[in-house]
């Protein structure tokens, strides 16, 4: 039966047999069948379908929000008895925020990678808002992330300090400038939803400077075409100081200082409340332990 739920919760949230039959590397034919014996089973209709798309009927919602509380507590139960034999699942995944995902992570799953080498572990990569909407949705179970803690069904758990830093071509005449000058500089933004965003706008709010009144230039999607936009140009970007090391070293990026300015920020593990599991635990000590001259 847990399988089945699995491929019901698979279905209801993609709204498409055959992506599901992908995902789960079924035959759709095998997918309809285990619908089917559900609707059977409990004398229900869990979809409306209408040509080629479905949707869910109201006691299709009902189902799926008891078939996520079902497959998280199984989830629980095997990660708990698996932590007494010292194994790990034969699959995890784990969310992470885009700056985390590329700068901080690696280094981390390497390191539980060789301890567990028999785990497939997954990386699911997206910015903050969208990986705190899948912890929701019970698509995944646990991420790292940056930002703000403010949604008050999960739980946050500080793992590492970051900083923002103003960066730009090495070729730039500016060495520091005032808080003030942000507005006269040609800037180059996340894109909202983004931790780095989020905190960068509440930051310059806090000392005085609406957002809006940057002269922004471009907005990307990652920190890697931020930093490749400002090789080739005379912009400036606010980035994590983890993604701009080699950079730095390598005289290919500059920091510009500002005066009396700086943006510290928490990274954070994140789950649902109540989430419970050796499996996490275990995780979370890798990372502290691999970056522990920072906590």
């Amino acid at each position: 039966m847990e399988f089945r739920l699995r491929v019901f919760s698979e279905v209801a949230k993609s709204l498409s047999f055959s992506k599901a039959s992908k995902t789960l590397h079924l035959s759709q034919p095998a997918v309809s069948k285990h619908i089917k014996e559900i609707e059977i089973r409990y004398g229900v209709k869990l979809f409306e379908r209408q040509g080629n798309s479905i949707s869910l009927t109201p006691a299709g919602h009902d189902f799926l929000q008891y078939s996520d509380k079902i497959l998280l507590h199984y989830e629980e139960l095997e990660n708990h008895f698996l932590s007494l034999q010292q194994k790990f699942p034969k699959k995890i995944k784990i969310g992470a925020s885009t700056t985390i995902a590329q700068y901080i992570v690696p280094k981390s799953l390497a390191a539980l990678k060789q301890r567990f080498p028999d785990t497939a572990f997954t990386l699911i990569n997206d910015n903050s808002a969208t990986i705190e909407h899948k912890i929701e949705t019970n698509e995944i179970n646990f991420a790292l992330i940056e930002g703000k803690n403010q949604n008050p069904l999960l739980k946050y758990e500080k793992f590492l300090d970051d900083e923002l830093v103003l960066v730009t071509n090495v070729k730039s005449k500016f060495r520091t400038i005032k808080i003030g000058d942000l507005t006269q500089l040609p800037m180059v933004l996340r894109e909202e939803g983004s931790g780095t965003r989020h905190i960068l706008e509440h930051q310059l709010t806090e000392a005085g400077i609406d957002i809006n009144h940057l002269q922004i230039e471009m907005v990307l999607g990652s920190t890697e075409s931020i930093k490749t936009y400002l090789y080739h140009g005379e912009s400036f970007a606010f980035v994590s100081i983890f993604s701009v090391i080699e950079e730095l070293k390598n005289n290919k990026l500059q920091i510009i200082d500002i005066e009396s300015f700086e943006i510290k920020r928490p990274l954070y593990f994140v789950s649902k409340q109540g989430y419970q599991s050796s499996i996490y635990d275990t995780i979370k000590l890798f990372f502290k332990k691999g970056h522990n001259n920072r906590l």
